[in-house]
């Protein structure tokens, strides 16, 4: 009995294992995932969903890199001017047109009153680092798709094991599906930016209009992308195909589930404003994984009532009917 009563002893991986003491989850415990009950089941998995951001910025180490970079501390910065007309000036005197006028304007806004960052060889070697990040991108996303999936599922959960036992079993595919999500997301923020600077033109105002309608219909996409990854054995075009059939198919689910995403990226950005240190940090620990379980929240249930209910028994048996993908078998899962 006293062995019994003694305190056990710490292990770092339990950090990432907290479930595995316990009574457990009840199968099936998320049996009615409704708006009204949202927070109900988000308190109760509120401390693994901090485990599961943890697990998501392990797989994004890389990112880390492109963070001293964008931090300069490696950079030399030198003095320059800051007025846009010092540089038409400028162009004057080279051309020889040196007369008086030109001179005194040159002398009241050529002067050197700001500071400019030259890149040096060290951040660019950091900012090649980071580049990993995109092998590794994919295997983040499925691992915290899989995850949460099984909290809605009543599934046990074991975050650390989970995340890579998702990267094994979805080696080739889930690299080049994160490939593919994160060239269409930095394409989008390039085009966004492009756009935004332009949009003094017609056309261009209407693209950048575009450009974020897509980016609204893509963050709906992604929340469907990679559940179906970790749960069917589909192809990578009919997964992308399936999502965005899925993001009009459950439009008033998809709507929630972007507001309330929206909603937990503008209170990270608020803190940023009111207190930086705390703001910058949240990303890292708890925000990416409150998107995850807000999407995959919204976006499973018509997952499983589109796939899987029409095509399995209670007891998740595939029927006559044949499903119109392929559900990964348990071993798959374990």
């Amino acid at each position: 009995m006293e062995e019994k009563q003694k305190k056990k002893k710490f292990n770092i991986f339990d950090v990432f294992n907290s479930q595995r003491v316990g009574k457990g989850v009840e199968k099936g415990e998320v049996k009615d995932p409704s708006f009204k009950n949202f927070f109900k089941y988000f308190g109760r998995s509120f401390t693994r969903l901090l485990n599961v951001n943890l697990m998501f910025t392990f797989f994004c180490l890389p990112l880390f890199f492109a963070l001293f970079a964008i931090a300069g501390y490696f950079d030399h910065s030198v003095t320059d001017v800051s007025h846009p007309l010092a540089s038409v000036l400028n162009g004057f005197i080279l051309s020889g047109q040196i007369d008086p006028l030109t001179m005194s304007l040159y002398g009241v806004y050529g002067i050197r009153d700001g500071m400019a960052s030259q890149i040096s060889v060290p951040s660019i070697v950091f900012y090649c680092l980071s580049g990993l990040t995109l092998f590794t991108w994919g295997y983040a996303n499925a691992g915290m798709a899989y995850t949460i999936r099984n909290m809605l599922k009543g599934d046990p959960v074991f975050v650390w094991s989970d995340f890579f036992r998702t990267a094994k079993k979805n080696l080739g595919q889930g690299m080049l599906v994160g490939i593919i999500d994160a060239l269409i997301i930095g394409l989008l923020y390039y085009n966004m930016r492009f756009y935004s600077a332009n949009a003094s033109s017609t056309v261009f105002y209407l693209m950048y209009i575009a450009t974020i309608i897509f980016m609204a219909v893509y963050a709906v996409m992604r929340t469907y992308i990679y559940p179906m990854l970790v749960t069917f054995n589909l192809g990578t075009f009919k997964i992308f195909k399936n999502a965005f059939i899925f993001t009009f198919a459950g439009i008033k689910r998809n709507i929630l589930g972007l507001l309330g995403m929206a909603v937990a990226v503008a209170i990270n950005a608020f803190l940023v404003f009111v207190f930086l240190p705390l703001g910058a940090i949240l990303p890292f620990i708890l925000t990416v994984a409150v998107c995850g379980y807000i999407g995959t929240y919204a976006a499973y249930p018509k997952i499983k009532e589109v796939m899987i209910d029409p095509y399995y028994d209670e007891y998740g048996n595939p029927l006559q009917t044949g499903a119109p993908g392929e559900e990964k078998s348990e071993k798959d899962k374990e």
